[in-house]
């Protein structure tokens, strides 16, 4: 008894873990439009030119 970790006692692990997670899920969105748009391009190329 007495030997537990005390919780919610650095504001600053909160800021990083948030911080980490925004930045994370930026990247990981970045890089699943950056393929989508990618293979757009390509597709657009093979089919002649513009889809107007």
């Amino acid at each position: 008894v007495g030997k537990q970790p005390i919780r919610e006692t650095n504001i600053y692990m909160y800021l990083y873990f948030v911080f980490f997670i925004i930045c994370g899920s930026f990247f990981t969105l970045n890089l699943f439009i950056g393929v989508i748009i990618d293979n757009f391009n390509e597709q657009k190329k093979k089919a002649g030119g513009s889809l107007e």
